[in-house]
């Protein structure tokens, strides 16, 4: 992967990155195809697994720190013990559980914007804050949407992915953060995301040969997801871009739910029949399609399509095997 440059194209020789949610799905496809250039201190909280895998990994640039950022004394304990300054910061950290949301909201407004409040009010100025917000903040929204689209969630999750993304923008007014990217996602696929939906459908069309697969609901819901190594290659490319306080939509094709099944399926020449079941009332359906403006404004070009990222997902899974 490319290594990060100043604006004047050389190499950055060492940057001290702060990465909050590093045991996630996103952080530790992160701490494995980051460039070893890079001093990572890494933030995790309920992981058993990630210093072990760090380890394997001989990830050596990556320092690990396990922190529960709703405690306001743990993070105040973190940043004594590693410093307060940071060039860059890529926050992962927050809730991801849309159902725990709506069954729970304090704890989701709690696990995103309190969370990074008490992290932002402990720290001192970050030059560079790139946050992954989520596409889930036009919840309500029908058809095509960018980011000058009109937001009014009712979701618990997408209500405090948007409050957390409003404080991001405080803390850059008050000079607590030099300048932001907010990156609203759509959501990725790849090594590390056993529990996720095109993970799961892979794994029973191309290694369990399964001929009937089960959708919640009508499978209109719609989803972008992209390789989770042209994730990180677009993180990548925030650190290394001059941007400032940017609002952006990054993934890659809008597809319904039966859509992905059919496409999946056709990359590995099976035949698969939908079987619609009742739909999760407590799941979030999404009837919007995001244009994705990241390629754009920070001239990035995602290395696969959904076809060729599909088939390398499903080599691994195999060799897993």
């Amino acid at each position: 992967m490319g290594y990060p440059k100043r604006s004047n194209g050389t190499k950055i020789t060492k940057m001290k990155l702060l990465l909050t949610g590093a045991s996630g799905f996103l952080g530790k496809n992160f701490l494995e195809l980051a460039q070893k250039n890079l001093d990572i201190t890494a933030i995790y909280n309920k992981s058993e697994h990630i210093e072990n895998f760090v380890k394997e990994k001989k990830l050596k640039n990556v320092k690990l720190f396990k922190c529960d950022l709703t405690k306001k004394r743990e993070i105040e304990k973190l940043f004594a013990e590693i410093g307060c300054n940071f060039e860059c910061c890529i926050y992962l950290a927050g809730n991801v559980n849309v159902p725990l949301s709506i069954a729970n909201p304090a704890e989701d407004l709690n696990s995103n914007a309190v969370a990074l409040i008490n992290f932002l009010q402990a720290c001192n100025k970050i030059e560079r804050f790139v946050y992954i917000s989520s596409a889930a903040v036009y919840d309500g929204n029908k058809g095509p949407v960018s980011t000058k689209a009109k937001l009014d969630p009712v979701v618990p999750y997408c209500i405090s992915k948007l409050a957390t993304e409003q404080y991001i923008k405080f803390f850059s007014n008050s000079g607590k953060i030099g300048s932001y990217v907010i990156i609203r996602f759509g959501g990725a696929y790849g090594k590390y995301s056993e529990k996720k939906f095109v993970s799961k459908l892979v794994d029973d069309i191309f290694l369990k040969g399964k001929k009937i697969i089960e959708v919640y609901g009508d499978g209109a819901n719609i989803v972008n997801v992209m390789h989770v190594k042209d994730a990180v290659k677009a993180l990548l490319a925030c650190l290394k871009s001059k941007k400032s306080n940017v609002v952006c939509n990054l993934g890659q094709e809008n597809m319904t739910i039966n859509e992905i099944v059919k496409r999946v399926a056709k990359i590995f020449n099976k035949s698969v029949k939908i079987r619609h079941i009742p739909r999760i009332k407590e799941q979030k359906y999404i009837g919007f399609r995001i244009k994705a403006d990241f390629n754009d404004i920070f001239n990035f070009k995602p290395e696969y399509s959904f076809e060729a990222g599909i088939k390398e997902f499903a080599e691994k899974l195999k060799n897993e095997k």
